[in-house]
């Protein structure tokens, strides 16, 4: 088992650093909320119940969208390597011992992005916090935070979970699947939404949708509202997530077939891989939607509520700042930024396979790079309209739940999230783009003799 673990980890290693890369990424993320509880128990009195209050809006912004993400990447990550575990079987390695090395694989990159990401936060977050505190006059400009014990403690069996659980399905899938089964089984089979995962919408609904995006028309008093907005995009970020099975690849098709097949040979590969790779699709498309939605959605939710306070003439600053926004939503900020790219990065092997055939049949170096170029841009499109639905509900929402108090109207700011979007885009295209000009070099025998 042992070595089988090993030499497995050696030939995917592009796959798993990726999966290491976005959750040492989300660990940091989950260190900063930790580290303020660590100096919050460390001083006690007002300042732990002010940590506590921080780090219950922080986990609820960055834990859920950390774990969508992870999820998604690890499951892709499982999936890429299913006709190794169907060789394994057909090898004579038993289901039982096929799902144990996955879950080992699963456990050995969370520890190993657990750890990475909380010593990458030991260097991070202490300036970072101060940044975002420095024009405060509370205890918190003044205090030096640093992740400690307690934070490593938590942190790093914290991602292993996440981690864990977002692959759990999948290994289980490939031990329960038939070799040949697997084998032969197209990547292209949608994903249906089972009845346990219809149930788990009908809970996200009730919880996120009517007890959370709802709770501020139940407030009786405007500060009791304003006070519960900064949570509305993540508890539609986590309703559109849940229905992503099915919501994303109907958004995909959808906005695809308004450009005709034949505009262009490089259009028509482009958008029949990226519907074919549905689950790849769905992979690259999710971090840069969570990163999107909870970004666009709490300037948004901040440029309503200033507006509409101001129009007023009611006191206060209801602006948010961009450090304090990256302190709500840094690690999905993050993980938006650079998911798709790392997606990308793990199925470079499938690609580089799809590239080398399309070589075989005639198709021209340009073409190639072409639809290349063009799915990576069908990915950041699909996370862009599917963010939108977060955003628009936001602004909606928060406009109609304010309104009950003063007059308010939606107001949308886009400005950041956009600059997220081309950061994905440029990063995206890159990591799609290098790799099939490097291979572009190599003699089409070698690499298909490779495959």
């Amino acid at each position: 088992m042992i070595p089988l673990l090993r030499a497995e980890l050696r030939h995917g290693w592009a796959t798993w650093s990726g999966l290491a890369a976005v959750g040492a990424v989300a660990a940091v993320s989950f260190s900063a909320a930790i580290a303020m509880l660590e100096a919050g128990l460390a001083e006690g009195g007002e300042i732990l119940d002010a940590s506590v209050s921080f780090l219950s809006i922080l986990l609820i912004l960055n834990v859920p969208a950390g774990a969508i993400v992870i999820a998604a990447v690890s499951r892709l990550a499982v999936g890429l390597h299913r006709a190794v575990y169907a060789r394994w079987q057909l090898a004579g390695v038993s289901p039982a011992q096929t799902s144990a090395v996955v879950i080992s694989q699963l456990t050995g990159v969370g520890l190993l992005a657990g750890f990475v990401g909380f010593g990458a936060a030991v260097l991070i977050v202490p300036p970072f916090l101060h940044a975002v505190f420095v024009d405060d006059s509370s205890w918190w400009a003044e205090a030096s935070i640093r992740p400690g014990a307690l934070t490593g403690v938590i942190v790093v069996p914290l991602t292993t979970l996440v981690v864990l659980l977002g692959g759990f399905r999948g290994a289980r899938s490939a031990g329960r699947t038939p070799a040949l089964s697997a084998l032969r089984e197209p990547e292209a089979e949608a994903k249906r939404m089972r009845w346990w995962r219809w149930l788990l919408l009908v809970a996200v609904l009730l919880a996120a949708g009517f007890g959370g995006a709802l709770a501020p028309f139940r407030a009786e008093e405007r500060s009791t509202a304003i006070s519960q907005f900064p949570l509305l995009p993540a508890y539609l970020t986590a309703i559109v997530a849940t229905a992503a099975p099915v919501l994303s690849p109907l958004v995909l098709r959808a906005w695809t077939a308004l450009i005709p097949a034949r505009a262009s040979a490089t259009w028509h590969l482009a958008r029949h891989q990226a519907r074919y790779h549905l689950g790849r699709s769905t992979a690259s498309v999710t971090p840069l939607f969570v990163g999107t939605a909870l970004l666009g959605g709490l300037m948004t939710m901040s440029a309503t509520t200033s507006t509409a306070m101001t129009s007023a003439g009611l006191p206060g600053n209801f602006d948010l700042g961009i450090m304090q926004v990256m302190l709500l939503v840094g690690g999905p900020v993050l993980l938006g930024a650079t998911g798709a790219a790392v997606v990308l990065f793990m199925s470079n092997r499938t690609q580089a396979s799809e590239q080398a055939l399309l070589r075989a049949s005639g198709a021209s170096h340009g073409v190639v790079l072409g639809a290349a170029v063009c799915q990576a841009a069908i990915h950041v499109i699909t996370a862009t309209l599917l963010a939108s639905i977060v955003v628009f509900g936001t602004a909606l929402i928060s406009a109609a739940a304010l309104g009950r108090f003063v007059p308010a109207v939606p107001v949308l700011d886009i400005g950041a999230a956009a600059q997220l979007v081309a950061l994905g885009l440029v990063l995206t295209v890159s990591a799609t783009l290098v790799p099939a000009m490097a291979r572009m070099r190599e003699p089409l025998a070698l690499r298909l003799a490779a495959e």
